[in-house]
Formats: structure tokens, sequence, C-alpha cells
């Protein structure tokens, strides 16, 4: 399938060099160069992009302003930022990109997140769900979080020091790490860790990592009042879920790799509510209403209203971000972990298990909980783990 790219930056000559590596690195795609943003959302609104990728400095228009207006003209088109290097302490939060591109880039590394969100797209090929979360407005920086501190602590031999530090600066997210360090859930130490800094040692890079990026998606939305949206509960929710599954996964000998992405894959597993609800507020408050009047599952009744579920359209927006693909798909089917076809215990497994059990403790909605999918838990030969998992909760702690 031919793809079609707009590249918008001021400097000519670094336009010039970033569509020749697109056009090298993409051959069947039609690239075209903008060193005026006007210029491009004349193009866009003439003809509309498949993706477009432009520079956030830029003197006319910054890179975020331009993107706002594309979504608003051309809502389907894949928008992609490009920056230089954001240090961990200046963290921003970049609204209506999908996707964030450090500068310099590495050309190969470029290639892989267009051939990622493009993929992506064609396997959501529901129209409705992949207009509700590109016509999305605010979308927190993640892929830009993640990067930055993947790269931090790859580079930066001090790394576990120096973000030991940075988590003891914020209470909330040094209790959480440390709560994290001395949970039996995961099998951790048998001595008691009382620091931050140990407890990024003993936790290592991806585990951390899991945890800032879930921090930064909540704090995001700490300022938004909303009914429905009751964000102690939520987050409590998804931290239950995600310790949860990666213990789930560690029982049944699953890799540590898996039994991390799982824990990633619980920590934001509800990012679709977030964003449907930031997004879309009216009408989600009109069904969560609806939903408590009927005293039924809000999942369907989102469903139907928005062409998509909060796990579906967390799941497309996870991909989009660039997010490990074993975590994006885990979330996409979380309404339906039977459609993974596995006959055997799986990440998607784990996480929709942890999070079912988790309800029982922080719901995290009003509504009633959707029924358990008996045959499919039997299906994984794993029927009698679920009825020690659905022990007493004080034996959760």
């Amino acid at each position: 399938m031919k793809r079609t790219i707009y590249v918008v930056d001021d400097q000519p000559e670094v336009l010039e060099t970033t569509v020749m590596i697109l056009r090298a690195l993409m051959p069947d795609a039609e690239v075209t160069g903008f060193t005026q943003p006007r210029g491009a959302l004349a193009a866009v609104q003439t003809s509309p992009p498949d993706l477009i990728l432009t520079d956030q400095l830029m003197p006319d228009m910054r890179g975020g302003e331009l993107l706002e207006e594309v979504r608003r003209i051309a809502p389907s088109t894949l928008r992609v930022v490009m920056s230089g290097y954001v240090s961990l302490d200046k963290l921003t939060t970049t609204t209506s990109a999908h996707q964030y591109m450090a500068k310099p880039f590495d050309g190969m590394k470029l290639k892989a997140m267009l051939a990622r969100i493009f993929a992506a797209q064609e396997r959501f090929a529901d129209a409705g769900l992949r207009r509700v979360v590109t016509e999305m407005r605010t979308l927190p920086s993640l892929p830009q979080v993640h990067q930055t501190l993947l790269a931090e602590l790859e580079d930066n031999r001090n790394a576990a020091a120096a973000i030991g530090q940075m988590v003891a600066q914020d209470a909330g997210l040094s209790a959480k790490v440390l709560q994290l360090a001395n949970s039996p859930l995961l099998g951790r130490a048998s001595y008691l860790i009382t620091s931050p800094a140990e407890a990024v040692l003993c936790l290592g890079t991806n585990m951390i990592a899991a945890v800032i990026l879930g921090q930064t998606l909540f704090k995001h939305f700490d300022a938004k009042t909303h009914p429905a949206l009751d964000l102690p509960r939520l987050w409590n929710h998804c931290w239950e879920t995600a310790a949860l599954a990666q213990a789930f996964c560690r029982e049944q000998g699953l890799p540590r790799a898996v039994r991390e992405e799982a824990f990633l894959a619980g920590l934001l597993h509800e990012t679709g509510r977030l964003i449907l609800i930031d997004n879309f507020p009216d009408k989600f408050q009109e069904v969560c209403d609806a939903a408590v009047r009927a005293n039924v599952p809000l999942g369907p009744r989102l469903r139907e209203a928005f062409q998509a579920s909060p796990a579906q359209a967390g799941g497309y927006l996870l991909d989009l971000w660039g997010m490990p693909e074993n975590v994006a798909a885990a979330v996409s089917l979380l309404d339906a972990p039977e459609d993974e076809g596995a006959t055997q215990f799986s990440l998607a497994a784990a996480l929709y298990i942890g999070d079912h059990v988790a309800t029982l403790k922080y719901p995290p909605d009003p509504c009633p909980p959707m029924e358990w999918k008996a045959a499919y838990v039997r299906s994984l030969g794993c029927a009698e783990d679920l009825k020690f998992w659905l022990r007493d909760e004080s034996n959760m702690e």
C-alpha cells in the first residue's frame, strides 16, 4: 500500500535531509517536504496525507499548533512531532501528536517507528475506532517519557542512583516503588528495602520505566475534574492489576520479559478510559449515567457509543505510541482475550484475569463488572489456579 507522508521543517537543509532519508527508507512512499507550516496546512486541506512529521520549534507556528490544525482538518492523519532531547526534569505534554521523535534521529529507528504505526492502523480495520483515536486532541507525551527515561538508564552509568534520587523527590512515586520492591506478590527480596535507589537496582530498568510511565499518565489528569473519573480509585485499580498480572505470569513460569510487560500492560490498561473522558467528557458522562441507572456493565455501553471500547481505544493508542507490541495487543484483547487463540497461559490472559481480580478490590467505575469468561479460563488449564487467585483479598496485600 502506497503511503503519503508530509514533512515540515523551517530549516531547508534539515528538511531536505529528512525527506531524502525517508525516501531511501520507504521507497514506496510519496514524501513531500514543506518549509512553511501554512503551506503544509493548505496541502492537507487539499489532499490529506497518511502521516505528517513536523519539527516542534518553528518561528511562524509551533509543531503542536500545526498538528492541532491537522487533527481538526484531517483527523485520520497520523501525527508525529520532532524535537531536540528533553531531560527527565523537563518533560512536557505534547498535544495532538501520536508519536514523539527525538532529534537528531536514527534513520532505522524512524523507519521502525513509521512501520509500527502504519501496521497498527492496518490492524484496526474498523474506521470508527481509528477515527475516535486519531481525532483525539489531548495526548500525554508517553513516548517522550518512555524514550527519555530508557535512554537515561541505558547511557548513564550512574543511572540507578540518579533515578533513585528522582523517585525519592516524589513522595507518592517513592512509596509505590518501595511497595513494589517489597511486594510478596512479585517474589521480591526477603529483607526490607527502604531506599529508592536500592529499589531501582532491585526492580530493574523496565520495571522502573513502567512505574514512572504510569505515574506520568495519571499525573497528566490530576487537574481534571469529571464525575466519571475517580482518579485515585482508577490508579489503585491499575496498580493492583499490574502487580497481579505480573504475579500470575511468575506463578505460571513465564519469562521475566513477559512478566515485566504484564506489569506495564496492567498500569496502562485503562489508558483508553482516561483519553475518552478527557476528549469526550459529556458523551462519556451520558453513557456512564445510563449504565448506572440500568445497573449494567459500562464497557458494552461505551463500545456502542464510541464504536470502540476503552480497551480497544487504549490498545490502538498504545500501538500508535510505540509501546511494546505484546502490551498493546494484550490491552486490545481485554474485552475478548479468547480472540488471541492461545492454548496456554499468556500475557493477555494474565492481564484479563488480573483486571477482573483487581476489580473485586478496586472497581474502576460504579457499574457492575463484566461476567467472568469461565470457559476461556478453563481452556488455559488454570481453573484451579484461579480459585487460589480469588482467595481472601487480605492475602493480596
